[in-house]
């Protein structure tokens, strides 16, 4: 009986849900239809946004909130629902089927004319290896930044700006100092402020960064002498000693002639940024990018029989762990792991107006 009642409320949930959805859509279509008034619809609609628990009716709603503002001349109300609409809604909205002709075409266009400029940054992403080879160009680990429109932006650590320019839309990459973040691991939270006319967004980026690496004990030092041994031999007849003879034998050094190790934390050489050139990642295309990486590990990529290797392709994570192996100055065998994990947030906009 227990479970009737349960499946009975679910069922009236489900249904007031859908009641729901249908509702304020009927009510708005009739709204438009009653004319241009921007503010009644607002004033509508305003109130019941908060009530939809539907991602699709919140995009679909935040969306003809932002037209209402824009008709309006609202400013401030219009950027505030154009920005609920793209960074929380995500830009997805239904296509307004329910509104009459005219008023979709007209609700569309002006979303589109914002689509157009806005700087919607679609993903924040770190840039997986090929194999197990991490793809970090002269100490670099980039950080790709997916936006759709072109924007200018600043990258700050803390107070520090770290880069500046010019995002073009797609794929751009921010050169991250792999040699600071693996030998000084711990949390690192970034600003991004992205900018297209008097908007600006803003994004905290954190970087969780652990680091291990295998300790030894380092073994006795070759070339070190060992205790000497000493031996003694007498012959006796009688009481009389006739002979006697001593012998001191002195264990033989092992020398293996291995160079000492000068690799901080068992990382390889290369990682060692080049900090008088000029950095060849800094805020380029992701087609650039990929180029010069490609060329990096041509020879490592490329096929005996084969003139050219296709480029490999690039894969984004959010969580990335590298493996690094070699040897220790002993000649042992280490491995070296880095974990990074990404996150990101969006900040409160800033809204610049004349």
């Amino acid at each position: 009986m227990a479970i009737k009642k349960i499946v009975a409320f679910v069922l009236v949930l489900a249904a007031s849900a859908g009641a729901l959805h249908a509702q304020w859509r009927t009510d708005v279509a009739k709204l438009f239809q009653g004319g241009k008034d921007y503010k009644a619809i607002a004033d509508y609609l305003g109130p019941v946004y908060g009530t939809l628990e539907s991602l699709i009716d919140k995009s679909d709603a935040s969306g003809i909130l932002a037209y209402c503002a824009g008709r309006r001349k609202e400013t401030s109300e219009e950027v505030r629902w154009i920005v609920e609409y793209f960074e929380v809604n995500g830009g997805n909205d239904a296509g307004y089927a329910f509104l009459d002709l005219s008023h979709q075409v007209d609700v569309i266009g002006w979303l589109n004319e914002w689509r157009g400029r806005y700087p919607q940054i679609v993903d924040i992403a770190l840039v997986k290896g090929v194999g197990n080879e991490p793809l970090m160009p002269q100490g670099i680990l980039p950080l790709v930044i997916d936006i759709r429109n072109e924007a200018h932006y600043k990258f700050a650590l803390g107070a520090s700006v770290l880069e500046g320019g010019l995002f073009r839309p797609g794929f751009n990459v921010i050169a991250l100092d792999a040699n600071e973040l693996f030998l000084n691991p711990g949390t690192r939270v970034y600003n991004l402020e992205v900018m297209a006319g008097g908007l600006i967004l803003r994004k905290e980026i954190t970087l969780e960064v652990e680091a291990a690496a295998p300790r030894f004990a380092p073994p006795k030092p070759a070339g070190t002498p060992g205790r000497a041994a000493e031996y003694a031999l007498s012959m006796y007849i009688g009481d009389e000693l006739v002979i006697t003879s001593r012998k001191v034998e002195r264990p033989v050094s092992l020398q293996l002639g291995l160079q000492p190790g000068t690799l901080p934390y068992g990382f390889k050489p290369d990682y060692v940024l080049h900090r008088n050139e000029p950095n060849p990642m800094n805020s380029v295309s992701i087609l650039q990018a990929i180029g010069f990486i490609y060329q990096l590990l041509k020879d490592l990529l490329k096929k005996k029989d084969k003139k050219d290797a296709e480029p490999p392709k690039i894969e984004t994570v959010h969580d990335l762990t590298l493996t690094f192996k070699q040897k220790d100055e002993y000649s042992r065998d280490q491995e070296s792991k880095v974990t990074i994990r990404l996150r990101t947030k969006n900040l409160p906009y800033v809204l610049s107006v004349p």
